[in-house]
């Protein structure tokens, strides 16, 4: 009786087989990691604008923004309403520069992001409560996409005595 198995070894068509699924498999996971790069790059870009838009409105609640002794509305000069197109245009004391780590840097200096800022009232006739609102976009230097923010917050603020 005559054996089917050979010890002369695999054949060159087996050989050339295994390698392409190989390759294939090879060529399909590098794909998969290039991908997984460029979306962790991304978050990190989101995660630094996200973090950049909560400190500036942070800083903006944390004004006074009250009644005075004699039971006059006073507030901090900072929160003078703004233009309405602030968010849209950089409008000067409504926008700041920042740094790859969100840092505040000159407008003449290497910024990456653009932070603008609208306070609008909510109630011009009483004026006892404002909107602010805070966007985080790509500087126009760096950004290779569509203008859309990469990050947007917005709160209420209102008169406490």
């Amino acid at each position: 009786m005559s054996s089917t198995t050979s010890s002369r070894g695999f054949t060159l068509i087996e050989t050339l087989i295994a390698t392409g699924i190989l390759v294939t498999t090879i060529a399909g996971v590098a794909q998969l990691l290039a991908l997984s790069v460029r979306s962790t790059r991304e978050s990190g870009q989101y995660g630094v604008a996200l973090v950049a838009a909560q400190d500036k409105l942070e800083c903006l609640r944390s004004l006074k923004y009250g009644f005075d002794d004699s039971g006059q509305p006073a507030g901090d000069a900072a929160l003078v309403p703004s233009p309405l197109w602030s968010l849209a245009e950089n409008a000067e004391s409504y926008v700041e520069w920042l740094d790859h780590w969100g840092r505040a840097v000159d407008a003449a200096g290497p910024a990456e992001y653009v932070r603008r800022w609208r306070i609008t009232e909510i109630d011009e006739h009483a004026p006892s409560a404002l909107a602010i609102e805070v966007c985080v976009f790509k500087s126009p230097v760096v950004r290779r996409g569509p203008v859309d923010a990469e990050a947007c917050l917005a709160t209420v603020r209102t008169r406490q005595p």
